[in-house]
């Protein structure tokens, strides 16, 4: 009777086993690109880098758009090219602007209330 039982655990194990293997799919669904593979994940971070999360990101090189969508709490855009411009924040004007400098550095600690100030200039332009 022992033999009996624990061939049916034997049995049900493989079966077990066998229909999990059976429910992977070989779809690569609809996240696939060019020739099935899985299409690459983006890296950027979506959410904003907020002042609780303590540390200022690096935004030198970037546009002014991206600098803009990475943080939220106090911020000053300013036109580092000598000619007082006013620095867009508006989706399609920023992207034309890139980041030269920034207050406080990349990696730094940053406090609540504290405020970020970014210096850029025109893409075409040097910093």
């Amino acid at each position: 009777m022992r033999r009996s039982a624990f061939g049916a655990v034997l049995v049900l194990t493989a079966f077990a086993l066998g229909g999990l293997t059976a429910c992977s799919s070989t779809d690569p669904g609809p996240d696939a690109g060019p020739g099935g593979a899985a299409a690459p994940t983006k890296s950027t971070p979506t959410a904003p880098v907020r002042v609780e999360d303590g540390f200022m990101p690096d935004l030198v090189g970037g546009s002014v758009m991206s600098a803009y969508g990475q943080l939220s709490g106090s911020m000053r855009f300013e036109d580092v090219s000598g000619q007082g411009r006013i620095v867009p924040t508006d989706s399609g004007a920023a992207e034309e602007w890139k980041v030269c400098t920034q207050t406080p550095a990349a990696g730094a600690a940053i406090s609540a209330g504290q405020e970020m100030v970014i210096g850029a200039v025109k893409k075409a332009e040097d910093c």
